[in-house]
Parts: structure tokens; sequence; C-alpha cells
């Protein structure tokens, strides 16, 4: 696997897996390979906000045998629809077709499975306690990713792991995520130096 990591002249920083682009920085791409890597054999992945595949190829080509990768995006045709409270990542034509041929040239038809729609809606499609680890990189409005965790919260494996992108000090993202922990009463949420992640441990027997 051929990782490249760059920042643009407006600071922005991207990351490169075998050449499919993401909105990711180097450290945040570490945490990501050192989760997705303790996910078991026939594990389940699930992320929100998919883009053109960088984090879904990271994780079909770093998870262990039998593991799926659920990728959940609107993808929509016209990406100035996106809501620009929601953050949305530089537009790309034809953004939908991109990803899944950046899925087909690293041979992960059939570990990566694309849902297209409101992610809070098509999260419904995996059954309570199955999913192992999840990313939410979606909406980043305050209820945009509110809505995401409270979607996957239930699917979540007491046990699993949840990242939550762009939760940078007074955005609207760390705001919502800050009140779905103290909702649910998670209180195994850790920070990283130089990543704008937050990892959420879930543990179902504190509810």
């Amino acid at each position: 696997m051929d990782l490249k990591f760059e920042v643009d002249d407006k600071d922005m920083a991207f990351t490169y897996v075998n050449g499919v682009k993401g909105t990711l920085n180097k450290m945040d791409t570490n945490i990501l390979l050192g989760e997705m890597s303790a996910v078991p054999v026939n594990g389940k992945y699930a992320e929100t906000g998919s883009y053109l595949g960088c984090s879904a190829v990271l994780a079909g080509l770093t998870m262990k045998r039998g593991a799926l990768v659920y990728c959940h995006d609107l993808w929509l045709e016209d990406m100035s629809l996106l809501s620009e409270d929601g953050n949305p990542p530089p537009i790309v034509d034809g953004q939908l077709y991109e990803f899944y041929n950046n899925i087909k040239s690293n041979n992960l038809e059939g570990v990566v499975i694309p849902l297209r729609g409101d992610s809070s809606y098509t999260l419904g499609v995996h059954d309570d306690n199955t999913i192992d680890l999840a990313f939410i990189d979606g909406d980043h409005s305050k209820e945009g990713v509110k809505k995401d965790l409270e979607a996957i919260f239930p699917k979540m494996k007491s046990g699993g792991v949840i990242l939550c992108h762009d939760c940078s000090p007074d955005t609207p993202t760390l705001e919502g995520v800050t009140e779905f922990c103290l909702v649910h009463n998670l209180n195994e949420v850790i920070g990283f130096r130089g990543s704008s992640i937050i990892k959420i441990v879930v543990n179902k027997t504190e509810i």
C-alpha cells in the first residue's frame, strides 16, 4: 500500500492511499490504520462521508480476512448543493463514479459496499450490535454529526470504537460529539495530538 501526504497552499491536509485522495492528515491516517488493524477476522467497519474512497481503500487493504467495509455517502451529482454548514470536501465532478473506480482499481469489489443516501437513514441497514469500528466524517454540522452518531450507536458492538473526524476546538462537530457522549454516558473519549479525531469507546453497560 502506497501512502503519500500533502498540505496545500491553504494549509489543507490530504492523504493519498494508492493515489486515492482524502481529506486526512498523516496523524489521522495513522490513527485509522491502528484501529483498522484491530478489527477482527470477519469484522465490520462502517463510515459516513466516503467521498472518493480514501478511507474505504485504507480499510479494505488493512483489515483482516473476511472484514467488510460499508460506505455511507450522499454522493450528490452536484456537490455545490451540499450545505456549507456541513463542511463539504473539495468539489469533484462525478465523485460517485470516481469512488467506484478507486474501489475497482484496488480490487476491493465485494469488500467495499457503497450505500448512497442520507447516512442517518442508510445506517439503519445494519443489525444492532454488529459494527466493530465506525468513522464519522459526513455532515459536520452539530445536528448532522449527532444524527449520524445516534443512528450508528445501536449498531455498534459493546467495546467497539467510533472515530469522529474534524473535532477541532470550538467547532460544531465537537459540540455535537460532546452532547452525544453526555447523553449516552460515554466516558472513554480520547483525543490525539496532531489530529482532530476523537475516539469514543462504546461501553453499553454504562447506559
